[in-house]
């Protein structure tokens, strides 16, 4: 299993009625690899990542979880959908974090992260705390543990959701622009949970507008442009040695705003 890619992605196109959002992605994450996925609104990198975890269908092509097809299955040739039973198990092995933290008002923070447990995983209410107070210390927020989502800090809302993902023992993380609703003062606290995920050897895939975690953290770069991939490559390559206009456009603005 190791030898294979934790996901693959083949030829995806995924379209909303006439708009063609993704135009036949290819896409290989490998165990323990980093890989951020960088471009301007718009180009497609949340929807890649919705496809890559099936809660958007995609179109055509091919998104494969350690081996196993995602969505779909091979009937007379053809792919049909999959049962729902059979999607959920293959993508039992992604955690997901969202932009917007996705926390159930009503639940206290410890709550939020062994609802999965209990209700997904069957484990009793003692065995589900004890993996979700060590879950909530491993990203920094175990004194939050009773205290409700709007008591908390964007930064701690996020940082728990982060520990409701890796509750379940992950293989591969998907983060779809994790910081983009935070004030600039909490992004820091996030991007270090992120980083020593990455530096314990998680599996990531991360849609990011931080170019200064993708160039410190990242094995792989991947510039998408208009539902394409542009250029993929180390960090060096993309951010010192661009080779489309395209990208080195996107870094223009973008250094220009950092200024």
């Amino acid at each position: 299993m190791d030898d294979k890619p934790v996901v693959l992605v083949e030829g995806l196109h995924k379209r909303f009625d006439a708009v063609h959002v993704l135009k036949g992605i290819d896409l290989a994450v490998d165990r323990s690899q980093v890989v951020c996925v960088i471009g301007p609104s718009g180009s497609g990198k949340s929807t890649l990542l919705r496809c890559m975890a099936f809660l958007d269908r995609y179109d055509e092509g091919r998104v494969f979880i350690e081996g196993r097809l995602l969505g779909y299955r091979e009937a007379g040739g053809k792919l049909v959908p999959d049962r729902e039973r059979n999607i959920d198990d293959v993508r039992g092995v992604i955690g997901m974090v969202f932009q917007h933290y996705n926390l159930w008002p009503h639940m206290t923070a410890l709550g939020n992260v062994t609802e999965a447990l209990r209700v997904v995983k069957k484990l009793g209410k003692r065995e589900a705390e004890e993996i979700g107070m060590e879950m909530l210390a491993k990203v920094g927020v175990e004194d939050k543990a009773r205290d409700y989502p709007a008591q908390l800090s964007g930064g701690q809302q996020q940082r728990t959701a982060i520990a409701r993902a890796l509750a379940i023992r992950p293989h591969v993380m998907y983060f779809d622009e994790p910081t983009s609703a935070l004030d600039p003062e909490l992004v820091g606290e996030v991007l270090q949970v992120m980083q020593e995920l990455a530096g314990e050897g998680m599996t990531m895939v991360v849609v990011t507008h931080e170019m200064g975690f993708a160039a410190h953290v990242a094995d792989e770069v991947v510039f998408m442009d208009d539902g394409e991939v542009i250029e993929r490559g180390t960090p060096d390559d993309i951010f010192k040695r661009p080779r489309s206009d395209r990208l080195r456009g996107f870094l223009d603005t973008w250094r220009s705003r950092a200024v």
